[in-house]
């Protein structure tokens, strides 16, 4: 009976799994900034319009930028408080103003410089939402490559090494890479005790691996030796860098 083990979930775990979970640690950092900077943001635009006062104010100064969401705008008003106290205050707004326009603002009264114009909390929890999703997101793929590490921690250590032999460099007709196909190693072994015959795929390569096979005539393969599915072959003779692609 033959059996041809291709890459997938229970195929070969050839991964620099630390790199990619550094790679998604980073990635989670980022989101959990962009959540605690919306939030922050959400939290004190509440505060000031619950707990704050209103007061008309005048533009006197506009500094336009722009982000994938949108334009806004930071903006600097002055505005005089029920004491005759003139203030000047700035705050970032998504209207469409121009100077010398006269705006409602929120203000603290605790701290008159602090104003909200009250626009800015529907478009924060946009940042919320990309926050809270990378960090899914991230969050899974972390978990993903930390069992994979662990599976493949276990296969070094207590996994049956094989030397399977090598049969050929193949191509991958499912993906493209730019205008051609990725690369993949096909290695063949043959279990003595019950005659059972086993192929096994490698991930897919960036770069053509038969230079760096050297001559081999075979290829260390781990194997998990209640399901060879699960099996981590040895391709350290391919050379440093990121030369494989990765579709789980």
């Amino acid at each position: 009976m033959v059996y041809l083990f291709k890459y997938g979930k229970t195929g070969e775990l050839n991964h620099n799994y630390m790199s990619k979970k550094f790679a998604v640690s980073i990635l989670m950092a980022v989101a959990a900034v962009i959540l605690i900077l919306s939030i922050s943001s959400i939290t004190s635009s509440y505060k000031i319009k619950m707990h704050g006062v209103t007061a008309e104010s005048t533009i006197i100064d506009i500094v336009s930028g722009s982000s994938k969401g949108g334009s806004f705008r930071h903006v600097t008003v002055s505005f005089t408080t029920p004491d005759g106290k003139l203030v000047t205050g700035k705050a970032t707004t998504r209207k469409i103003i121009s100077r010398g326009e006269k705006v409602p603002v929120w203000y603290d009264p605790a701290d008159p410089q602090r104003i909200d114009f009250g626009d800015t909390i529907r478009y924060n929890f946009r940042g919320v939402a990309i926050g809270v999703l990378l960090l899914v997101f991230g969050l899974y793929y972390f978990i993903s490559y930390s069992k994979a590490d662990i599976v493949k921690k276990r296969l070094l250590s207590k996994g049956r090494k094989i030397a399977a032999e090598f049969v050929s460099v193949g191509r991958n007709e499912k993906y493209r890479m730019g205008e051609n196909n990725p690369w993949f190693i096909r290695c063949r072994w043959v279990d003595t005790s019950n005659d059972r015959e086993y192929y096994f795929v490698s991930r897919d390569y960036t770069i053509d691996p038969t230079p760096y096979l050297n001559g081999r005539y075979h290829i260390d393969v781990f194997i998990d030796q209640a399901d060879p599915a699960k099996y981590y072959m040895d391709a350290s003779f391919m050379p440093a860098g990121d030369n494989t692609l990765n579709y789980s």
